[in-house]
């Protein structure tokens, strides 16, 4: 499924880069989305390779690498497409994509056997499975709300930090470095989730993110100048850093390996969801209540997280689990 997203995204970027009008481009970017997918896939595949004492590791490095490659990829486009042009960056990244491919086809090595026709299940009963998992169905909840989060920020922060009195001429200067600035902490707290998932449970961790996530939401409602604005969305990247892989981690104990696919394709609809919400909520927002509505709103969404998530119950000690992880059932195996 890796394999065949990267050769379909490389063939169809690169084929954007020969269109002549904005019909072609969109067609291409429909037919892009159809096949995507992506995230979920290699998070089952990265999952499905790795020993289970090192799954949190394994998750928090993949996500770190999805944010890194989040907050380098515009400004990468971006320069390529000042000094080469517009059409030059569909050639590069589709090309990186081709080279992805070739590189995971001969030297990661997957292990994979089809389920028979009398073992395999259902769409309807796999999606049937999955759901009836209440802990799942709150991870969902927290994927979406990080997404949210990232995304529902993103369209009003220069109109925001104008209000500050920046100036018209840094306005988008100032804008990238304190998103960047977000992306970064976000990509450290993912990368440290390894050694913290050692020394907290993940109940621990989610609850915590999601406490500290709504108040610095609330403390960006009343930041008064740049620098304190820009310190609550480090604060705020470090709690969504966090949540992301924590809640994948729990995902992959809950759900038997042979339907994880699954699992983080719902997931992964989730996070979208959050992607499509987040900023379309917060246009209706700023214009009915106006620009701070978005940071109270979203911090409510976090405090209410952080209570359903502390309601929640561990795992027992007689798991086998020994707390390294947020569901109250042991993991299903196959």
């Amino acid at each position: 499924m890796v394999e065949k997203t990267l050769l379909l995204f490389g063939l169809f970027i690169i084929t954007m880069s020969l269109v002549t009008n904005v019909y072609q481009m969109l067609t291409l970017r429909m037919l892009q989305g159809l096949c995507g997918g992506f995230s979920a896939s290699v998070t089952a595949l990265a999952v499905s390779m790795a020993p289970k004492e090192k799954i949190p590791s394994t998750v928090g490095l993949l996500q770190t690498s999805l944010i890194v490659g989040g907050a380098t990829g515009p400004m990468i486009g971006g320069v390529i497409a000042d000094h080469f042009g517009y059409r030059q960056p569909f050639l590069v990244f589709g090309g990186l994509c081709i080279l992805s491919f070739i590189v995971i086809h001969f030297s990661v090595k997957e292990t994979f056997s089809p389920s028979t026709k009398a073992k395999a299940s259902s769409l309807k009963e796999t999606f049937h499975d999955v759901w009836s998992l209440t802990d799942l169905k709150l991870m969902l909840l927290v994927l979406f709300l990080t997404q949210f989060a990232i995304n529902c920020i993103g369209p009003i922060l220069p109109l925001y930090i104008q209000q500050m009195g920046a100036s018209q001429e840094n306005l988008a200067s100032i804008s990238g470095i304190i998103i960047a600035i977000a992306g970064l902490t976000s990509a450290i707290a993912s990368a440290s989730m390894g050694m913290l998932s050692r020394r907290f449970s993940p109940k621990q961790i989610l609850v915590v993110s999601s406490l500290l996530g709504g108040i610095s939401f609330f403390g960006q409602l009343v930041a008064h100048d740049l620098i304190t604005l820009a310190v609550l969305r480090a604060i705020n990247g470090l709690c969504i850093g966090a949540m992301i892989p924590t809640s994948n981690t729990i995902v992959t104990y809950l759900i038997p390996e042979s339907k994880q696919g699954a699992a983080f394709g719902i997931t992964s609809g989730a996070s979208l969801m959050g992607n499509l919400l987040g900023p379309l909520s917060a246009g209706i927002l700023s214009m009915v209540f106006g620009l701070s509505s978005i940071f109270w709103s979203t911090a409510l969404l976090f405090f209410f997280v952080s209570l359903l998530l502390f309601m929640r119950q561990e795992a027992r000690p007689d798991t086998g689990l020994e707390g390294n992880r947020f569901p109250s059932a042991a993991p299903v195996k196959q």
